[in-house]
């Protein structure tokens, strides 16, 4: 078996709820990984996304009960597809410091876990340089260190620095009639954050999928109808 990992850039917001009946302030929480508490797409709502893609391009629905799975008159057949749960790699924050605008932030262990699954899956670790940096800081928390990952420039943070920042919170409102009847608080991943998740298969199914997803955008997680979870995807292979 072989396997590609998917690299994602959010261009919009997003939101991938966790499903759990909240009684705080924040109504919808995204989900989180179990054991990190970052931010994550499970594999299944991976699948799911990819799944309705190929679905929505005449050119590549032939090839989705392939790699996908198939469900009907009562017989399931699994995919030829393997696919992982999505990892963040990092997400932005806002400068309180420097030139930028904002500064995507990360900790070791999120970089480490990216790298451990280049090293496993893919047989190579990938390519990132750190490098000091001076006059930076994002919400307060000054930044010394920034790891170079294909072209981007991405702060290390120490894990208590990195869990001190909260994600931003959205207020919607449900209409009727042009009336509010009920607002509510939803927590989002924000625009730029970067996640990668891993795809095993036979080197042709991962031709054709990588070759479908590549340099496309694809949307992940709920309220595509105001333009949440549009993202750049990227494939790197062995």
């Amino acid at each position: 078996m072989a396997a590609i990992i998917v690299k994602l850039e959010c261009i919009t917001n997003m939101h991938v709820g966790n499903g759990d009946v909240n009684y705080n302030i924040i109504d919808n929480e995204v989900e989180k990984d179990p054991v990190t508490g970052y931010p994550t797409i499970n594999s299944s709502g991976v699948k799911g996304a990819l799944r309705e893609f190929f679905d929505g391009d005449p050119d590549l629905k032939g090839h989705m009960d392939t790699l996908f799975g198939a469900d009907g008159k009562g017989k399931t057949t699994p995919g030829q597809l393997k696919i992982l749960s999505a990892d963040m790699i990092a997400r932005p924050v806002r400068a309180s410091k420097g030139t930028e605008p904002y500064y995507l932030v990360t900790t070791q262990s999120a970089l480490d876990k990216y790298e451990d699954n280049c090293a496993v899956f893919l047989g190579k670790r990938p390519q990132i340089t750190v490098k000091n940096v001076t006059n930076r800081a994002a919400e307060g928390i000054d930044l010394t260190q920034a790891a170079v990952l294909d072209g981007k420039e991405i702060h290390i943070m120490a894990e208590d620095e990195f869990r001190s920042l909260e994600l931003p919170v959205m207020a919607r409102n449900k209409l009727d009639n042009g009336i509010s009847r009920n607002l509510w608080y939803e927590q989002i991943v924000p625009h730029e954050s970067l996640f990668a998740f891993v795809v095993i298969g036979s080197e042709a199914h991962l031709r054709i999928f990588g070759d479908a997803v590549s340099g496309k955008v694809i949307q992940f997680g709920g309220s595509a109808s105001i333009g949440y979870g549009l993202c750049k995807v990227s494939v790197t292979g062995a």
